[in-house]
């Protein structure tokens, strides 16, 4: 049984309160046994930042109890509106932009289907996503919401290692990666983009050196995913001018 709703969005005005509110009319008596979650920002039209949000809280969340619904589409063509489930039970619905691909790969998908489409409707996350989210939460079956689809149907949208997918609110820079295995103290010249930028240091701890150091440490999301930041500084990424898509690499300094 479904328990909550995950929007995740850059519709992060009053939108998210049309949202809700289409949501909550669809759920009619069901409302109050249904918690509709804050609004998860995602930047502005990335897809990258998207699918890190979702993959992170993918992991947070009771995958049974829980459905995703994203609301982001920056492409060009009109991408397909899609509805599924992955196989831990974790079921979610949105655009076809590739932004469930990093939660597809690390969960797999049982089931994905393709929804029955009105057309163009602007604003499609309101008037149709959201209707489909809440029909979902009460127990109507996928299959008679859309077109059952092969899993190859999800596009997946590459984000390669070394790929900034989050800035947060104290300017450190997220990387997709492993989780680094370096020594306290060992020294790295940072790259964005291929150009040689500053010089930071490995720290298990990036807390433990002082204010306004360069620092590179395995963080708190996804097993240690590598960040790079300034000690006790929310200026990191605005100085090196760093955005989410951004490549960062680094070598180690003989």
């Amino acid at each position: 049984m479904i328990k909550r709703i995950v929007i995740l969005s850059d519709c992060v005005d009053v939108a998210y309160n049309e949202v809700r509110a289409i949501i909550l009319k669809e759920l009619g008596s069901k409302e109050d046994k249904i918690i509709i979650e804050p609004l998860v920002k995602i930047e502005p039209f990335s897809i990258i930042n998207g699918a890190f949000l979702l993959r992170l809280l993918a992991e947070a969340y009771p995958p049974k109890e829980t459905l995703f619904l994203v609301i982001l589409n920056p492409l060009k063509q009109r991408p397909a509106r899609i509805m599924g489930e992955t196989l831990n039970g974790i079921k979610f619905v949105g655009a076809n932009t590739g932004v469930f691909g990093w939660l597809a790969q690390d969960f797999g998908i049982k089931n994905i289907y393709e929804m029955k489409d009105p057309g163009f409707i602007a604003f499609g996350g309101k008037f149709v996503h959201a209707p489909i989210a809440a029909k979902i939460v009460k127990g109507i079956d996928l299959k008679t919401l859309g077109k059952k689809k092969d899993n190859s149907f999800l596009f997946d949208y590459k984000i390669h290692d070394g790929t900034v997918v989050h800035i947060d609110n104290f300017g450190l820079i997220k990387i997709k990666g492993e989780k680094l295995n370096y020594s306290d103290g060992d020294q790295f010249f940072i790259y964005i983009n291929n150009k040689r930028k500053i010089k930071a240091e490995f720290s298990r701890r990036m807390m433990n050196l002082d204010d306004g150091r360069w620092v590179i440490y395995s963080g708190s999301s996804l097993g240690g995913m590598p960040e790079l930041g300034k000690v006790r500084c929310t200026d990191g990424a605005k100085i090196l001018n760093i955005k989410v898509g951004d490549k960062i690499k680094w070598s180690k300094v003989n």
